[in-house]
């Protein structure tokens, strides 16, 4: 596909890895934009050569099937690629909360301890390895405005959804109901219902959104029980699989 394009490189759950965590690029002229970088994310990267390509990452929720990779991309970066200083990865958070927490619960273990290219000790920190900006609103030139919205999943937890000013609608891991005025949409859902519910169901989708919403959403964050449904029958635009392609528009 030519031009500029959302290309999905997981679309399953994190217990489903084998279909990759749930993460997309959105590819421009000049930048690439990953949406979570899971701990499945940067070796399909590598396997594509496109890892050395992503110039920005957003990141929706702070477990593992959304961060986990970030210690792989960032050694790639530093040490393989020498991206260091301005050539660093863009790295957006909705908060200085969420930066603060994933340096020091989630990255600090394993990256903090490296060693200078003369050999010497020396202390990591995320900016080492990132260019961090903090903030709601992302604007990646060339393509179109990013903007995280809280939404619920993990009680306690920052969680954030990511939609585009060109109508590209994504939920984030959630147990809500999706957008209606998102032109497209990608949708988190599970296919079991439990008493601690933190995924919202495929049968409440289904059973909760209009017949003519539904054929605009399409299903990501694939978990047990997805191949025992028919999508399309059931009205939605379908399953989202590992390198399915979206043309890009900008408006």
């Amino acid at each position: 596909m030519n031009g500029k394009y959302i290309e999905w490189i997981g679309t399953g759950s994190a217990l489903n890895p084998e279909l990759g965590n749930t993460s997309f690029l959105v590819v421009g002229t000049d930048r690439n934009l990953l949406v979570d970088c899971g701990f499945t994310v940067p070796l399909e990267l590598i396997k594509t050569g496109q890892l050395k390509d992503v110039t920005d990452i957003i990141l929706t929720y702070a477990h593992a099937d959304h961060i986990g990779g970030l210690e792989g991309l960032g050694f790639m970066n530093y040490f393989a690629f020498r991206n260091r200083g301005d050539k660093r990865p863009n790295l957006h958070v909705a908060t200085d909360e969420f930066a603060h927490k994933l340096w020091e619960y989630s990255l600090r273990g394993g990256m903090e301890k490296i060693q200078s290219d003369g050999n010497t000790p020396q202390k990591a920190t995320l900016d080492t390895y990132f260019k961090v900006h903090v903030g709601k609103q992302i604007d990646v030139p060339g393509l179109p405005i990013a903007k995280l919205f809280p939404t619920l999943h993990v009680q306690g937890m920052e969680n954030y959804g990511v939609k585009f000013d060109n109508g590209v609608w994504y939920s984030g891991d959630t147990v809500e109901l999706p957008s209606t005025d998102g032109t497209l949409i990608f949708q988190d859902c599970q296919f079991y219902e439990t008493p601690s519910d933190v995924h919202i169901s495929y049968d409440e989708l289904k059973a909760k959104v209009p017949t003519e919403h539904r054929q605009r959403i399409h299903l990501v964050h694939l978990g047990d029980g997805w191949q025992k449904k028919d999508a399309v029958a059931d009205g939605f635009a379908g399953f989202v699989k590992p390198r399915d392609r979206f043309k890009l528009e900008i408006n």
